[in-house]
């Protein structure tokens, strides 16, 4: 890879709207779409604030079994990085009027079949 391929703006673009589509069906507790932004195969994995999640299938029974985020969810120091145009990341961090702590997402993004899907995701919990 060349520095040039590195986040060229249509490919940033695209991997940030898909993120910003990801952030919406969180905040509306949208099982069926959260699910769907996840790469359908065992090798996917999520490591959240409480669970281990090594294959969609433990993705999805978290998921059907998780509450919903507070819907007053914010974030903030949002990164968006692309390495090509078909593999990208997206940190950021989050706060939510429910607690005091400072939240941490990362993902792992891959374009599959022309749309882009989380392969890793890891979400943590920070005291301020």
């Amino acid at each position: 890879m060349t520095p040039d391929q590195i986040n060229r703006p249509a490919a940033r673009a695209s991997l940030r709207a898909a993120f910003d589509a990801y952030e919406a069906a969180l905040l509306r507790h949208d099982i069926a779409a959260l699910d769907a932004f996840f790469h359908d195969a065992p090798e996917t994995l999520r490591y959240g604030v409480a669970e281990l999640g090594y294959g969609i299938e433990a993705i999805r029974r978290y998921r059907a079994a998780a509450a919903p985020v507070h819907p007053g969810r914010t974030l903030r120091n949002v990164v968006i990085q692309t390495f090509g145009e078909d593999c990208g990341s997206a940190a950021c961090e989050f706060v939510a009027p429910d607690t005091a702590l400072i939240g941490r997402q990362t993902q792992t993004w891959v374009r599959v079949d022309g749309a882009w899907r989380i392969v890793t995701a890891h979400v943590s919990l920070l005291a301020p």
